[in-house]
């Protein structure tokens, strides 16, 4: 067929139907509709879990007048395109251009495949999400922070502890694969940085001459961290590193489509034989023929049919009046967003081609509640209370990401940070995790500006200063106001508390960090600071539930990322790497290392693109 000739497929079996693009995306369930009215209301409308392909799950728990459950409309595989244009043949498709399909691509083409990658945004606007990458093991760490003592990390510990976090809940051949390439496939990643581009960046967590690291500490509990993340928020930017692996990618002889949309995959006799992309300059559908395809299109965190239908934890846990949120607090879903990234594309092709779902899928930040506020200014070092002045949870569990699960069984109520007038000290304590603001000499002077202001505004001394400064980057870096008092009674009636339950909570938590032992929520005793000298500080904050930075997982795969089918065997040629890859972070997504999000999406794009070349021979 040539490049321009178009054809029509008979699509069902009474003959040949026209399909327009809107009837496609509608049939697809990009945006399903009357969900939007559901959320609004305080979550989504419960949806029955089925877990598998679409067909095998007929026999489930069915209603008691005998209907088959109800199933999300997104699961309703779509006929294809009516017409298409030939796009050509290749040895393999990679379809998204995020951290794991670049590099899947590139290690395709360096291993003398014909591989062309299908990337929804516009090149001329291409961005992508996110900064921070850890980089264990890596010479590009040693060149941001050459000054620094950086030890290596053991792959076999690190996995240990990544399993101990997860519950075990994970593919272990495939975390696994991460550990032990991490180091070599992170330098691959940054191999074309300039020492321009590497005097743009920084790190996080790891010593400096600089800072006083003194307490930052390797473990909390039974639960380990491991320094190492590399910073892209200058001028070298993610965007601009993805860049350089394009053009090695291009070098190497592999082709990029942008603005292009991979939409339905194409199955012979239960293999991958090519994939079907929305042209979106043309508004036209191309066929690309090929052995196999590599679906790494970022997860499903701008579907709300998918949200509500895959993660019924947060969505069956809303409450009136919340809503899906990004994580500057923004409601997701206002307006029209089918258009956007992270739709789930590649799970939905994966799923109508066969593939399974892992059970439950872990989300970024999104099943559990902040205290009191936006992550980068939760206190897990202070006390934190609820307005009947008692403690709740374990303030300092080691796992940012589970630390406050308790908040969403309770009634949306403020929780209020209580700690006392040595609270710098004790801020030092921290991990190098998500979930604290890095005790740095910048991050110190802040709290302790923050802290000066409110004793000044307590004792009537505090001066208006006649130029604000500027706010920041957003909801997300944004400080509570913090109040002061010179007594707990005074501290508790300002904050809204109960004084008397709180003032014999206090008691009780002083008399804890005194004897070295939690006997209330288990606290690790390195993390117990008293509360017994004034003034006393607190900050509080109302965080309702539904935030949700991006999705984590979706399709079941084996070690090699090929998707699983029917029997749990691999469908021939069908691979998903990224946040279309499932059982990598268990329940939720964790840190055991900031950035460790971006380390496994790169290094598992890498071995993705080994595992293809291996298959295609």
């Amino acid at each position: 067929m040539s490049a321009r000739n178009v054809r029509k497929v008979d699509t069902v079996s009474n003959g040949t139907r026209e399909f327009s693009r809107r009837h496609f995306l509608q049939g697809a369930g990009v945006f399903g509709a009357g969900v939007l009215g559901a959320a609004a209301l305080g979550g989504c409308a419960p949806q029955t879990q089925q877990t598998t392909a679409a067909g095998e799950g007929d026999d489930l728990a069915a209603t008691g007048e005998g209907s088959a459950p109800a199933q999300a409309a997104w699961r309703t595989e779509p006929e294809p395109p009516a017409e298409f244009e030939d796009a050509g043949t290749y040895d393999a498709v990679v379809v998204g251009h995020g951290y794991a399909g670049v590099c899947a691509a590139r290690e395709l083409a360096e291993s003398g495949k014909k591989v062309v990658l299908l990337e929804t945004q516009a090149e001329d606007t291409y961005a992508a999400c996110g900064n921070q990458s850890a980089a264990h093991n890596s010479q590009i760490l040693r060149r941001v922070n050459p000054t620094a003592d950086i030890p290596e990390v053991d792959p076999v510990e690190f996995f240990q502890n990544w399993a101990i976090i997860t519950g075990n809940q994970i593919n272990q051949p495939l975390v696994m694969r991460y550990c032990q390439n991490m180091g070599a496939n992170i330098d691959k990643y940054y191999d074309r940085v300039t020492d321009e581009d590497v005097a743009t960046m920084a790190h996080m967590d790891t010593p400096g001459p600089e800072d006083d690291y003194s307490t930052m500490m390797d473990a909390v509990g039974p639960i380990k961290f491991f320094n190492g993340t590399v910073d892209c928020y200058g001028d070298c930017s993610q965007t601009k590193v993805q860049g350089y692996n394009r053009e090695a990618a291009k070098e190497a002889g592999a082709e990029f489509r942008f603005n292009t949309r991979g939409v339905q995959l194409i199955m012979e006799n239960g293999a991958v034989a090519g994939i079907y992309a929305l042209d979106k300059g043309t508004d036209s559908y191309l066929k690309f023929n090929c052995k196999a395809v590599v679906v790494a299109t970022g997860g499903f965190a701008y579907n709300e049919e998918m949200l509500c239908d895959l993660i019924p934890e947060i969505a069956d846990n809303m409450v009136e009046g919340e809503v899906w949120k990004d994580a500057h607090q923004n409601v997701r879903f206002e307006g029209d967003v089918s258009n956007m990234q992270y739709q789930g594309d590649g799970i939905k092709m994966a799923f109508w081609a066969g593939g399974r779902l892992e059970p439950f899928i872990p989300g970024m930040n999104s099943k559990f509640i902040a205290s009191p506020s936006m992550m980068n200014y939760t206190l897990p070092q202070a006390v934190w209370v609820r307005p009947d002045g008692k403690r709740f949870c374990n303030e300092f569990y080691p796992v940012a990401e589970q630390r406050s699960t308790a908040s969403v069984y309770l009634p949306r109520e403020p929780v209020t940070c209580v700690f006392d007038n040595n609270f710098l000290e004790y801020r030092k304590y921290t991990v190098s995790q998500h979930g604290f603001t890095s005790p740095t000499a910048m991050n110190m002077e802040s709290m302790a500006k923050d802290m000066e202001v409110a004793r000044q505004k307590f004792e009537g001394t505090y001066v208006e200063p006649e130029e604000k400064e500027e706010e920041g980057p957003g909801a997300m870096f944004q400080h509570p106001e913090i109040i002061c008092a010179d007594t707990l009674e005074g501290l508790a009636e300002a904050a809204g508390i109960d004084p008397v339950e709180f003032v014999a909570q206090i008691e009780r938590w002083n008399e804890y960090c005194k004897n070295g032992r939690d006997e209330e929520f288990g606290r690790d005793a390195k993390v117990l600071f008293p509360v017994e000298e004034g003034p006393f500080y607190a900050c509080s904050g109302t965080t309702e539930f539904g935030e949700i930075m991006c999705t984590c997982g979706g399709l079941l795969t084996d070690a090699e990322q090929n998707v699983l089918g029917a029997d749990f065997k691999p469908i021939p040629g069908l691979y998903a790497s990224g946040n279309d890859c499932g059982r990598r972070f268990g329940y939720e997504y964790i840190t055991p290392t900031s950035g460790v999000s971006l380390q496994m999406a790169i290094t598992l794009g890498f071995e993705c693109g080994k595992s293809v070349a291996k298959f295609l021979g």
